[in-house]
């Protein structure tokens, strides 16, 4: 979708696109943890074990709330938000809060009781879906405005709901008191709002800093800097589906091993990661072939690919191990702070010197801080010390920034696979002994 879309529409419709999605992407939090904490009160447990009539109420009493903040926030928008390009994005995200937030108690309880390949069905047929109606839209109707990617959209989320339903049909058959379903909310929230607050805090980090190029500078520009963020957070994807399963897992997992455990899956992502960062430049000559309307643009993909290596190591490995610990406070606290930094660099890049080379330099730079952050505290907390090693991840983002900025052609490429060779060679023993426990599996 990063590829295909931008090629059809055109920049500032591709930039409200963009804009729908950056709402869109907070909607999973307007339950105010109440998904989380079913998430975290029931994890691990059988799906028959699941008692039927307190699924249900949860469900429906979620189902109202998003419709009753929909409502409000759409009166509000149309109240205080001037700009109707905006506006028109809010509302239009807003409106799809009840099914996203069914869904996503439906995916929750997929993961928790271990039903990982209907989640998987399910997150695959959103996507197919609305590939398809993106298709059919832009290339059979030629249809090539923001409202039809919308269609699209509402299709695949409003698809998914009905198969989201009949997979937890036996889950919303029954009633349950309402003083009841008010008691279970209650202890939902209280355990999940501090997971929420952490996540919310976590989405905010990036959330502030593209905020502020939003307002900022306009729509196009907006889009432009979305569309080299999504190229680099294409890896991304394959981690964020890796530490859905990884968190059961070490859940489950001994003590005594999740040190070490956390030790040579970080040096493992370090090989991974630093390699694929070698692939950047002749993707970015793809893109420039591909995406001429992008052209200019694409050199922020210098300083934005190193985005992955610091967010795969805090979404696989920092937080899936501080949920396993049950430290949401201390991830809230750490979020909290990094979003302090976020807001400081954001008034400085943008509203104080309005410099948007800075603004995006921020970006890598606020990742990297709470990566940093929580590293220290993890390691802290399972009786590591791993100071020289998130130093030297610093030096290899360093050089891949610095010479991708630089030498802005295949020159970029030779430096830095010379410090990649060399970072291997330093860690050759390491590097074997992960090939070997491979092998050996």
């Amino acid at each position: 979708m990063v590829m295909f879309v931008p090629k059809f529409l055109s920049v500032n419709d591709y930039g409200l696109w963009q804009l729908f999605l950056f709402y869109f992407s907070y909607l999973g939090f307007l339950h105010f943890g109440w998904e989380d904490g079913i998430y975290l009160r029931y994890a691990g447990k059988n799906y028959d074990e699941l008692d039927r009539k307190t699924f249900a109420g949860q469900f429906y009493g979620i189902i109202a709330l998003q419709i009753v903040l929909a409502v409000l926030v759409s009166s509000i928008g149309q109240i205080l938000v001037s700009d109707s390009v905006k506006r028109t994005a809010l509302i239009c995200a807003v409106w799809l809060a009840p099914f996203v937030n069914f869904n996503n108690l439906c995916n929750f309880i997929m993961q928790i009781t271990d039903r990982i390949k209907d989640y998987a069905k399910l997150l695959l047929s959103e996507q197919v879906l609305f590939f398809l109606g993106v298709v059919f839209f832009l290339l059979v109707l030629h249809c090539n405005e923001f409202r039809y990617m919308y269609y699209a959209k509402l299709l695949s989320v409003v698809g998914i709901t009905l198969v989201s339903g009949y997979l937890c049909r036996s889950l919303l058959r029954h009633r349950y008191p309402l003083k009841q379903v008010l008691t279970e909310a209650g202890e939902n929230l209280l355990v999940g709002s501090k997971l929420m607050l952490a996540n919310i805090a976590s989405m905010l980090i990036i959330g502030i800093v593209r905020y502020g190029i939003s307002i900022g500078w306009d729509v196009a520009t907006f889009g432009k800097v979305s569309l080299t963020l999504g190229v680099s957070n294409f890896l991304m994807v394959f981690i964020n589906s890796v530490s859905v399963v990884f968190f059961p897992i070490v859940k489950r997992m001994d003590e005594s091993r999740r040190a070490n455990a956390y030790a040579t899956i970080r040096n493992m992502l370090d090989f991974i990661l630093f390699a694929a960062l070698i692939g950047y430049y002749p993707l970015r000559c793809i893109l420039a072939w591909w995406l001429p309307k992008y052209a200019d643009s694409l050199i922020y993909m210098s300083v934005l690919f190193p985005v992955c290596v610091f967010e795969s190591k805090v979404t696989l490995l920092i937080n899936t191990y501080l949920k396993s610990m049950r430290k949401e406070f201390l991830m809230l606290e750490i979020n909290a702070v990094s979003v302090a930094f976020s807001l400081i660099v954001t008034i400085f890049t943008v509203g104080i010197w309005h410099n948007l080379d800075a603004a995006v330099f921020s970006i890598v730079l606020v990742y990297a801080f709470r990566c940093v952050l929580a590293e220290y505290h993890v390691t802290k907390l399972l009786g590591l010390d791993l100071k020289m090693e998130m130093l030297e991840d610093l030096l290899m983002c360093s050089i891949f920034i610095v010479s991708g900025w630089v030498f802005d052609s295949f020159l970029c490429m030779v430096v830095y696979g010379v410090a990649y060779a060399v970072f291997v060679l330093v860690h050759r023993k390491s590097l074997q002994q992960i090939i070997c426990m491979v092998l050996r599996r």
